[in-house]
């Protein structure tokens, strides 16, 4: 996320007319001297945020690293704004014994997830993986390529109408795919223990996640991960899902155990998988490599949409900010 889309926001709405405005492009070199283990997922280093900093109060960020040295050596800074909707790359634990206020953009890439989640469906089901991959490698192999409708016949898949589609967690992206989902008429239920569910959703509630993964012919990951739901779809689980039923994560990859959805994918139980986020040590390659499958690299929120939606909002809390009001989205 370039500096230039927090410009372009604040140029749609500008903030208070005496405001110092500057703007920076961390570079992508890591941690110097500075290094920590407090944050993650950054890019650029704090001693090149600090070299540029000058007495300013509040620092706007996406993915540079705020760390607890940064933050005492500007004692100025005492708002720090995050575009993202978990900010990794910033000491909360050193913020909040500063006294620096945090806050983020929960929410914004939720629309873009909630399409690719809806897009990983529909290609699960309609085989366009492994379709797609024939005609890149037919001729090649010397096969030959699929030109008529009863040639295509191999791929014979499902319409979505009708269909069970099972929510595993109710948050905001969860309830944004049950919205498309159930303008293209398919049956939508959720588990989550922890929302309640509003009657003119069109969502129905399940007590269980064994009720909603053994009466769900697709299902979809969108649980917040914590240490207690680490693999909480793992071989049982899945068994549990009807024989040609389809799994997406979009979500977290520490709710799914991959080798046991790998096996699953070998045994033809579970029919097809699409993955968004996986563990860097699990077998993705295996399962990029499977016929059946769907495998992207993060890239959920990854829409020109999502970049200016953030900007926005944090260009709307530093309003709030500057005129004493209570910030929505702060977290320390």
């Amino acid at each position: 996320m370039s500096a230039d889309v927090f410009a372009r926001a604040f140029d749609e709405d500008p903030l208070a007319a005496d405001i110092e405005f500057r703007t920076l492009d961390p570079s992508r070199k890591g941690y110097g001297a500075w290094g920590t283990g407090s944050t993650r997922e950054s890019e650029g280093s704090p001693e090149e945020i600090d070299g540029w900093l000058d007495g300013h109060t509040v620092l706007v960020v996406h993915a540079a690293p705020v760390t607890r040295e940064l933050l005492q050596h500007n004692p100025s800074v005492r708002l720090v704004a995050c575009a993202r909707g978990g900010p990794v790359n910033i000491d909360l634990g050193a913020a909040k014994d500063l006294g620096v206020t945090i806050t983020t953009t929960p929410g914004k890439n939720a629309d873009a997830v909630a399409d690719l989640t809806i897009g990983f469906l529909i290609s699960l089901w309609r085989n366009l993986s492994d379709a797609t991959n024939h005609l890149a490698t037919a001729e090649l192999q010397g096969l030959p390529v699929a030109r008529s409708t009863f040639e295509g016949a191999h791929w014979f898949g499902r319409e979505l109408a009708g269909r069970r589609l099972g929510l595993v967690g109710l948050g905001h992206v969860a309830r944004l795919v049950a919205k498309r989902a159930r303008a293209l008429d398919l049956d939508v239920v959720a588990y989550d223990p922890f929302v309640p569910i509003k009657a003119d959703t069109g969502i129905s509630r399940v007590e269980s996640l064994d009720e909603l993964l053994s009466g769900s012919e697709a299902v979809s990951l969108h649980a917040r991960a914590t240490a207690d739901n680490r693999h909480m779809i793992g071989s049982r689980e899945l068994a549990l899902m009807p024989q040609g039923s389809v799994l997406i994560n979009t979500a977290r990859e520490t709710l799914l155990d991959e080798y046991a959805l790998l096996r699953s994918l070998h045994e033809n139980h579970i029919h097809g998988a699409a993955i968004d986020v996986w563990e860097p040590d699990g077998p993705w390659r295996e399962i990029v490599a499977h016929p059946r499958s769907v495998v992207t690299p993060h890239i959920g929120g990854a829409t020109y949409e999502t970049l200016d939606r953030g900007a926005r909002m944090l260009r709307d809390e530093l309003n709030r900010y500057l005129h004493d009001q209570t910030l929505l989205w702060a977290v320390s």
